[in-house]
């Protein structure tokens, strides 16, 4: 078996990694019962990576802005957008600047797939909440999903996946381990496929893992109101001993 490793996130690996039909297929319906109908304030995707929700939403007739810190995501995001003839724009941002770039009156703002969690650090996190207000309108609203990573910290090894995909006809099988830290994740994400025998690719990365008692103390601080918690996209209930993920919606208050 050969094998490539890598200690960034190449975009083109990102999409092999993912099946983007189930995965829009449970995102998109959620979102814009969330969000609405399209309105004039538009919609932010934070951390947008290659652009896959912001054409499906596009798609559907929503005003899309997305941001990514990686030059190469929004590269392939633009990419993506014209391939499919929608109108969206795409900017090279962090969180960290998101409002100077982007400006506000936003009507929503979403962050999906642990991207809240990849800002790295209690600082970053609470800094990215605090951008995702000021990006909102009043009565704007915020979607956040990330793992629930309580019950993930107890876990040893702790593996989530297969998660198997097809790009240009061929199946590739990814896995994603987790090793936790008293403030952090690592988080190693390793695909295989068939070419000539076996291949591997491994990268690896940081992950903050917040807590929603963290979360709630920060929106608060940053005129955030929570409205809802759930522990997957189906809407159950969620709970910190059982809950796959952590998803929640708060409103902008003023």
């Amino acid at each position: 078996m050969s094998k490539v490793q890598d200690t960034f996130l190449d975009p083109c690996w990102y999409d092999k990694g993912i099946n983007w039909s189930a995965r829009l297929g449970r995102e998109i319906p959620l979102l814009v019962d969330v969000f609405g109908e399209p309105g004039d304030g538009g919609l932010i995707d934070a951390g947008c990576g290659t652009g896959r929700q912001v054409c499906a939403l596009a798609q559907q007739g929503y005003r899309m802005v997305g941001a990514d810190a990686s030059d190469e995501m929004i590269v392939m995001a633009r990419s993506l957008a014209r391939e499919l003839a929608v109108d969206a724009a795409f900017h090279v941002s962090p969180y960290a600047e998101m409002n100077e770039r982007l400006g506000g009156g936003f009507g929503g703002v979403y962050c999906l797939g642990n991207a809240l969690a990849a800002a790295g650090s209690e600082d970053a996190v609470r800094e990215a909440l605090g951008q995702f207000s000021k990006c909102l309108r009043a009565g704007g609203r915020l979607f956040v999903q990330v793992l629930n990573f309580e019950p993930m910290r107890k876990e040893l090894p702790c593996v989530r996946g297969p998660r198997v995909s097809v790009v240009d006809g061929r199946e590739y099988i990814s896995t994603r381990n987790f090793q936790f830290y008293d403030d952090r994740a690592v988080v190693t994400n390793t695909t295989l496929w068939q070419d000539d025998g076996w291949k591997q690719r491994s990268h690896s990365g940081r992950l903050y893992p917040l807590s929603l008692e963290q979360i709630q103390t920060w929106c608060a601080e940053v005129g955030l109101r929570i409205d809802e918690t759930w522990g997957n996209y189906q809407r159950d209930e969620f709970d910190v001993t059982s809950s796959v993920d952590l998803i929640f919606v708060a409103t902008r208050e003023s």
